[in-house]
């Protein structure tokens, strides 16, 4: 019979039980080592596929706590220091661009001036072949700061003309700013309009100016509650003297109790119908949860016109196009649904196709972190935690199930570096776009055909200070006159309780 193992090992000597407790000891460490190893594999693969991870402000580090009223406030940000560029160098405005000191007073009190629309002179849009890399306001691209907020300014957005800017603040309060003279001007009239809760979104819809020939401009609203609940209110905004601005309707509830994380508005205007009759496009605002939810409401009457669930776990952004007709929504996989608006012959909004996407977006190995229209609505533009930028045809025959094709990919992992990824992306109507990458605002040149590149245009570091986040950010739809250049503008809303506006490289 064998003899049993404990009396086995009792005969063996003190070398032999030496070299066993050693191999056993080894053993053990390699089997620990390799289970660590393959934990850390397995988490960072669900991290790449399901698109968990950090958002932009907790990759700087920041915590924007909210309970109840109560709001934590922003410490004052440091200036930065210009850093040396790549070669290129762009001229400053005339002037030399600074920040703009703009006095809060009431509508239209005082002021009998009009709004002066941007003027575009004849000289062609300026490019820039070698990319400029500075920080903050010190960078040549900055022309102005729009100042006067008191926390967080969540969202902005340009009017039609773009001689009118809206803001969205954690301060409760939407600001309408007045660029009489354009994007340089440095006292802009300020119109305050306060709120029972945080401004999280703010954006025109120029309906308003359609119905009333004494309206300047209509937007809508998005506030939520330190207990998310989310309201939605539209606002006809008056240049006359003393007239302060008018709810056109209010949705104390808009979203049923979910946190509402984005808004966007298209449409408007004049469109063509059955046999080449002019016909009004009313436009639509869209409202995106923090989980799956979407709402689509017609901004002319306030009426709901369609709900839909993206059924991908986790809404990043919504973005409706210019002309009203078509909702994109990212989530955390690496695809992007667009729906169609429905309307009727006249162009009125009548709802949405929710039983399935019109179109996807394919193309993306990991999650789409946001997606943005082009002004022609022809084009969309989409960032991922692949870290590339993709431009897509729009200009397909969906109605036989043909999707969208890449027309232009960007790799953009040269400026991702560790925990660093795009986080959001603006298309100009020039092709320009401007993409947050962790705490450096870049710009590119998208081209695409046969022999078309994409380059790098300028990179500004720290945009809105050191440990500051770019919140949003969104291009003049129309290009304003700066040294006698027709220049496209880019606007972008921080943690810093301020806008920047910036020129097209």
């Amino acid at each position: 019979m064998n003899a049993p193992v404990g009396d086995t090992f009792a005969t063996l000597s003190m070398e032999s039980k030496v070299v066993l407790f050693s191999l056993a000891f080894v053993w053990v460490y390699l089997v620990i080592t390799a289970v660590v190893s393959w934990t850390k594999s397995t988490a960072r693969w669900i991290h790449d596929l399901l698109g968990f991870g950090l958002d932009e402000e907790e990759m700087l580090g920041i915590k924007h706590h909210k309970k109840g009223g109560n709001r934590s406030k922003s410490k004052s940000k440091s200036k930065s220091k210009s850093k040396s560029g790549n070669g290129g160098k762009v001229n400053k405005p005339a002037g030399d661009a600074t920040s703009s000191d703009t006095s809060e007073t009431p509508w239209g009190v005082g002021q009998q001036r009009e709004v002066a629309s941007s003027v575009v002179p004849k000289k062609p849009l300026k490019t820039h072949k070698k990319p400029q890399q500075a920080a903050g306001k010190n960078h040549p691209l900055h022309i102005n700061t729009l100042k006067g907020h008191t926390d967080a300014v969540n969202m902005v957005s340009f009017s039609g003309n773009g001689s009118t800017v809206v803001t969205a603040c954690d301060d409760a309060t939407v600001r309408v700013f007045r660029l009489d003279g354009g994007a340089t001007c440095r006292a802009p009239r300020t119109l305050r309009i306060p709120l029972d809760r945080d401004a999280t979104g703010a954006c025109f819809a120029n309906v308003a100016a359609l119905d009333d020939p004494a309206a300047t401009d209509g937007i809508v609203v998005m506030g939520t509650s330190g207990l998310g609940e989310t309201r939605l209110v539209s606002f006809t905004i008056y240049d006359a003297a003393g007239k302060p601005p008018e709810v056109r309707w209010d949705k104390k509830s808009a979203m049923d109790g979910k946190t509402a994380i984005s808004l966007s508005c298209g449409g408007g205007g004049e469109g063509l119908g059955v046999g080449g009759a002019p016909i009004r496009i009313t436009p639509v605002a869209v409202c995106s949860s923090d989980q799956t939810g979407i709402r689509v409401w017609a901004v002319d009457s306030g009426v709901e016109i369609g709900r839909f669930d993206t059924l991908q776990f986790k809404n990043h952004n919504a973005a409706v196009s210019m002309d009203g007709n078509m909702i994109a929504v990212s989530t955390f996989t690496s695809e992007v649904k667009i729906w169609l608006v429905l309307r009727s012959k006249q162009g009125a909004s009548m709802g949405v196709d929710s039983k399935r996407a019109a179109m996807t977006l394919k193309g993306h190995r990991s999650a789409v972190n946001w997606v943005q229209f082009s002004p022609c609505s022809t084009r969309a533009v989409t960032v991922s935690k692949d870290k590339t930028l993709k431009l897509w045809n729009l200009s397909v025959r969906y109605d036989v199930g043909e999707d969208p094709k890449v027309l232009a990919s960007v790799d953009l992992s040269d400026e991702c570096g560790a925990g660093r990824m795009p986080t959001r992306v603006a298309l100009s109507a020039a092709g320009v776009a401007a993409v947050m990458i962790g705490n450096s605002l870049v710009f590119y040149k998208i081209s695409h055909g046969l022999a078309g590149t994409s380059v790098k245009l300028a990179r500004v570091d720290a945009p809105h200070g050191s440990g500051a986040a770019v919140k949003w950010m969104e291009w003049s739809q129309t290009p304003h006159a700066i040294d006698g250049d027709a220049v496209e503008v880019l606007a972008t809303a921080g943690s810093d309780k301020r806008v920047s506006l910036w020129r097209s490289p």
